[in-house]
């Protein structure tokens, strides 16, 4: 199972440590095959004009009472409105280590990881789902397991009652479901064995 993850990585010291009101948490169940085999979350605080975004997954299949797949991920982004200053992520799949850490500078973001260094777009940002603004057809995109830059075809349609799918091409692949208000609600893909993965809030 891909695109999900959970290991520390210490926060982004900020100036100003008075805290504004900011996005109530988002809690999934990772459902695999039927199963539930793990969770994953997003807390937010706001600090000054930064908002920060911690994402979390943690999971684990076991088989016959055996752990089979155990897979964590964390990744902590900071955002000056549309603009991703920030980020760090920490990953242990099965016990493989990957990390990502990208800081903007003038007009760019660059990027160090696991799959090497590169220079991005100012615009660019991490496929961590929570954030519909950025999952656009036209916007650069990176994956914050390793650090590399990926290009999955992009689509958006209209769910009902004003919500947005957006489906992502290439790749793992996944489709992901927003509500009116732009909060994250759902989301499907394929795990690494061909299972299927979908999402339910928590």
């Amino acid at each position: 199972m891909r695109r999900r993850a959970a290991v520390a990585l210490p926060l982004l010291a900020l100036a100003c440590p008075a805290m504004a009101a900011a996005p109530a948490p988002i809690r999934f169940r990772v459902i695999r095959a039927g199963s539930e085999v793990g969770a994953h979350q997003v807390s937010f605080r706001e600090v000054g004009d930064v908002l920060e975004a911690r994402s979390l997954v943690r999971i684990e299949v076991k088989l016959m009472g055996f752990t089979v797949y155990r897979y964590n991920h964390e990744t902590v982004e900071n955002w000056r409105g549309d603009r991703l200053v920030s980020l760090g992520s920490r990953l242990d799949r099965n016990g493989t280590p990957g990390f990502c850490e990208v800081r903007a500078e003038g007009g760019a973001l660059l990027l160090r990881g696991t799959a090497g260094e590169a220079r991005l777009p100012a615009e660019a940002a991490p496929l961590t789902w929570w954030r519909s603004a950025t999952l656009r057809p036209g916007v650069p995109l990176f994956d914050p397991r390793r650090g590399e830059a990926v290009q999955p075809a992009v689509t958006r349609s209209a769910l009902a009652g004003g919500g947005t799918r957006v489906v992502l091409v290439g790749g793992e692949g996944a489709e992901v479901a927003y509500d009116a208000a732009g909060t994250w609600i759902g989301f499907t893909t394929t795990g690494e064995d061909g299972s299927a993965v979908r999402y339910d809030r928590a």
